[in-house]
């Protein structure tokens, strides 16, 4: 089934066509709403709410922009809604971002997996300034795509990347010393 197809019967009721959107789709998703939130509860709750969004607005996808562009969109701003309504004022160990929770701390922890670097270094990043990074490199969105997804101008979509560009190299290198030199010729 292309995802046209999925699509197009899923506007019609087909319950399976919309079950292989999500099974296409969900790890992106969630991925998202990871990098927004850092808590795997709370994105996962976030990407159940996202496609329920998605199923209950399809009729309402243009087809204008990319679908995971429209996918991404409501995922993304309902992980913000999700971030902003937590309580500031609570603590919760659940809140840890992942690399720190597992235990895998690079500066004490042998950094030979390049993943759990970058994972570490992401979780360093602002929330919003992670999706970014995240939606750019991971998912392969252009520009124009995060601005539709974050509702960010293109300008500052483009700062936002520079920079966090910049400081993800600060954070690698810092913790992975010379090693980070072979990152950047790969």
């Amino acid at each position: 089934m292309t995802e046209q197809e999925a699509i197009a019967r899923s506007r019609t009721g087909d319950h399976v066509a919309f079950a292989w959107i999500v099974k296409e789709y969900k790890p992106m998703a969630y991925t998202v709403a990871m990098r927004v939130l850092r808590n795997r509860e709370e994105a996962q709750e976030v990407t159940q709410d996202a496609f329920v969004k998605v199923y209950q607005n399809l009729d309402g996808y243009e087809g204008t922009s990319k679908f995971t562009t429209w996918l991404f969109s409501i995922t993304y701003r309902t992980a913000i809604s999700k971030l902003r309504s937590r309580r500031t004022s609570t603590s919760d160990l659940d809140e840890v971002p992942e690399a720190a929770a597992a235990g895998s701390d690079p500066a004490t922890a042998e950094l030979g997996d390049r993943r759990a670097a970058l994972e570490y270094a992401l979780g360093q990043l602002t929330p919003e300034d992670a999706s970014i990074v995240s939606l750019f490199y991971l998912h392969e969105q252009n520009v124009e795509e995060i601005v539709t997804t974050t509702g960010l101008s293109a300008s500052n979509v483009k700062v936002k990347l520079h920079r966090s560009r910049k400081k993800l190299f600060e954070i690698l290198h810092e913790h992975l010393k010379e090693e980070v030199w072979t990152l950047q010729e790969e």
